[in-house]
Order: C-alpha cells, then sequence, then structure tokens
C-alpha cells in the first residue's frame, strides 16, 4: 500500500549508516508490486519483495527488519512467508543476490537454495579528480564507445557471461538468465568501453548509471584479458563516470580481473568482500 512507504522508510533510515537504497526506491517498489510487509501489534516491522523479470526468472530482495526489532526472529519469519508464496504461486528459477555477510546466506542455503555465483565486490571513488574529456580518454588509449547492436558484440558478451558469471547478466545486485535477447534488452542504453573494431571486439566494460544511488556507476560486466582491460578500458572509467556526474563506481569482478581493478585503485568495501548469487528451482 501507498501509506506503508513513509514506515518503510522510517525502518530503512538507519541501515546502512543511512544509505540504504530502499529510501528512495520503496515508491516505485510499491506502485510496481510485490512488496510484503511484517506487523506486529499494529506496527510495520519489516519488509521483503518478489519480482518477476522474465517469464520464468523470479528475484526475492529487500529483506529489512527494523533495528530496533532485529534479534527476535521477525526476519526468519518475514524470509519463511515469502518462500512459502513463492511456492503457492510460481513455477521457474528464483534467485537472490546478497553479500556474503549478510544473515540471508544461511537462510537460503537451510530453504535449499544453492550458490551459483560469489564474487569479489570492488569500489572506487573518483570524486574530487580532474579528468580530460571521455572523448580524449578514448582516443587516448585507443579505446571507443560500443552499441549493444552492433555485429558480434552480444555473442561476444555472452560468452563472457558463461565463462565468468554462472551464465547469468548482471545488473548491479540483479541477475537475469543470459540469452541474446536479454542482452539486447537488458543492456539497451548500456555505456560500452571496447577495445577493437566493430566485429573483432577484444574486450569490453559495460556500465549503467546505477538506479539506486545517485553517485554511483553500476559495473555490470567485464570480458577480455585482465591485461588489456587494465591499460585500455580501466583508464577511461574515471572520464566516463565524470561524464556522468557519477563520483563513484563499484561491482561485482570475477576473479581474474581481481588484481588489475585492485592495482587500478578499487578496493573491498567495508563489511562485505563477495557479492553472491543463490538459486531454487520451482515446479
Amino acid at each position: 500500500m501507498p501509506g506503508d512507504a513513509g514506515p518503510i522508510r522510517e525502518i530503512c533510515r538507519d541501515i546502512w549508516e543511512g544509505n540504504d537504497y530502499l529510501l528512495r526506491t520503496i515508491d516505485r517498489w510499491i506502485a510496481e508490486g510485490g512488496v510484503y510487509v511484517g506487523v506486529v501489534e499494529g506496527k510495520l516491522v519489516g519488509l521483503s519483495r518478489i519480482l518477476r523479470i522474465a517469464a520464468d526468472d523470479w528475484w526475492i530482495e529487500g529483506l529489512r527488519v527494523a533495528p530496533g526489532h532485529q534479534g527476535k526472529g521477525y526476519g526468519r519469519r518475514l524470509h519463511e512467508e515469502t518462500m512459502a508464496e513463492l511456492r503457492r504461486t510460481v513455477r521457474g528459477t528464483v534467485r537472490f543476490c546478497t553479500a556474503d555477510t549478510n544473515r540471508s546466506v544461511p537462510l537460503a542455503r537451510r530453504d535449499g537454495f544453492r550458490e551459483i555465483l560469489s564474487l569479489p565486490y570492488l569500489d572506487r571513488s573518483y570524486g574530487g579528480e580532474n579528468f580530460s574529456s571521455l572523448e580524449e580518454a578514448l582516443t587516448r588509449h585507443g579505446t571507443r564507445e560500443a552499441d549493444i547492436g552492433e555485429p558480434g558484440l552480444i555473442e561476444f558478451l555472452l560468452a563472457a557471461c558463461r565463462r565468468d558469471y554462472a551464465g547469468l547478466l548482471p545488473r548491479g545486485w540483479h541477475h537475469r538468465t543470459a540469452t541474446a535477447l536479454s542482452l539486447a534488452e537488458g543492456l539497451a542504453g548500456a555505456r560500452i568501453l571496447a577495445l577493437g573494431g566493430t566485429g573483432s571486439v577484444e574486450a569490453a566494460l559495460v556500465s549503467n548509471p546505477s538506479t539506486q544511488y545517485d553517485s554511483d556507476l553500476d559495473l555490470n560486466l567485464v570480458a577480455g584479458p585482465p591485461e588489456k582491460i587494465a591499460e585500455s578500458l580501466l583508464p577511461c572509467l574515471g572520464p566516463l563516470a565524470a561524464e556522468l556526474g557519477r563520483t563513484d563506481a563499484g561491482g561485482a569482478v570475477p576473479e581474474r580481473f581481481l588484481e588489475k581493478f585492485l592495482a587500478a585503485g578499487f578496493r573491498v568495501p567495508e563489511g562485505f568482500s563477495r557479492q553472491m548469487v543463490f538459486e531454487l528451482r520451482l515446479g
């Protein structure tokens, strides 16, 4: 209900030191549907969400319990009720993504979810740095911006999804099954830094302005040899962020790129180190 937005914001006000993305997205979530709330003695104490992201792909997210009510079993009960609703109504694949330190990890394993992807999570602040224009950076490093519709690019990125992302297409903290169609739809409007000409891409870095944080640039896909990513694409990421008015960049990075990203100034955030994706098949 729209009237739940205020109490939900109150729940999230102090989560992640006041940076919970639900403070900005809960109105949209409620309008889109699938938000379930837990109420105790007339007071809203928690929430979770079920989202359909494709015909047979379902996503659970947003499990929150008010800080003053944590440790009372409400999170477990919300999770149980969410799972009961899924088992009643859903046929297909259910996934969720979380940090490795989240309390939902043992709950998921107990309910039969299996871990299908675990990647280091890294971020970097570009605030205060002065960059040349993106065009100048691209020219200097022999890089270009690619369009998802150009010949061969979807096939190149799809191979990367299958090799390094468990066959999934990441978008921030959402993941959907990677197919040629889901890449064409899911990456429409993405900013794609590429090395190599049309039809012969050698490396690519895909990003989108975050829909959760106004200052963030989400790193969604990294594909190609780590050395080429480091030499030609990462130096253009700061100018891209600056052009988009973003001061921070972050995302899950396959292990084979970890050393290069750390050398480029990315760091493991406080509080967690990995992004984990869990999956359960129903029906």
